[in-house]
């Protein structure tokens, strides 16, 4: 893709990049559930081999998700709503997941990355489109076994599919009584240390194998993050203040259709 090219596209791109940085910091489900999909479909509309577009998109979705998170979690860390404690207990979990995760997700063709962000995204859509979370306690386990598990597969699945982590580690939390607000900033903060590690594995990839563009690092594609970047940091700050504004009720759930669309569009193109 040439950057003249690139401009035809900069409504959609434009809209892709602000409402990515928006749901980050709106619901803390991870902006990479919107990025994933506009890269994909920006890269296809341009005729780019589809065999390559999805680990070209989930690996610079998470590298965006590390401005983007920095920006969501600096916002909702002022509103005093992160809470140290559960990162802590996931934190080297999740960066161990992240590293096999994208170690892994090299080996998937791109049509098994499809269908694994389908599924992830379809968790997601109906996991927002309810009112009340099941319950199992009344506080976050302790248990260094459970921390470790869940961590692992919080930072393995989200680093494979090129998201935040927010989409599994929120119902997580809701199940466990971490009011929603504090559920959102810690997601944010979570987002940043599956992105930090990921996007180091996805950077020094071998793509020898693929036809990856020029103006690659690995397999992250510099022309989308630098197009992306700014758009995901204004986003990031209005969806933090939109958060601690509004009753997202509606809005999760106009946001769980879009987005169970989006996973449907996925999972269909997958196996065409």
């Amino acid at each position: 893709m040439d950057f003249s090219t690139l401009t035809t596209l900069i409504i959609p791109i434009s809209i892709g990049g602000i409402l990515s940085g928006i749901i980050a910091g709106l619901f803390g489900v991870g902006g990479g559930i919107i990025l994933v999909p506009s890269i994909v479909f920006t890269l296809e509309f341009l005729n780019y081999d589809q065999t390559i577009t999805m680990h070209i998109a989930v690996a610079t979705s998470l590298a965006l998700i590390i401005p983007t998170a920095i920006s969501s979690s600096w916002g909702h860390f002022k509103k005093n709503v992160v809470d140290f404690n559960i990162i802590r207990n996931f934190f080297i979990a999740i960066i161990i997941g992240s590293i096999l995760g994208a170690l892994f997700a090299q080996r998937i063709s791109g049509d098994g990355l499809r269908i694994l962000f389908g599924i992830m995204a379809t968790f997601a859509s109906f996991n927002m489109l309810q009112r009340n979370q099941f319950i199992l306690g009344s506080e976050m386990p302790s248990s260094l076994s459970f921390n470790s598990l869940i961590g692992f597969i919080i930072g393995s699945f989200s680093s494979m599919v090129g998201i935040g982590g927010g989409a599994l580690s929120i119902p997580i939390m809701n199940c466990f009584s971490v009011p929603q607000h504090k559920a959102t900033g810690t997601a944010s903060a979570l987002g940043l240390i599956i992105a930090i590690p990921s996007t180091i594995v996805y950077l020094l990839s071998n793509t020898s194998k693929y036809a990856f563009p020029d103006w690659s690092i690995g397999m992250v594609y510099l022309p989308v993050f630098m197009v992306f970047f700014p758009l995901t940091i204004i986003g990031a700050q209005v969806g933090v203040i939109l958060a601690h504004k509004i009753n997202g009720l509606i809005l999760r759930r106009i946001f769980a259709i879009f987005l169970l669309i989006m996973a449907t569009r996925m999972i269909y193109i997958a196996f065409q």
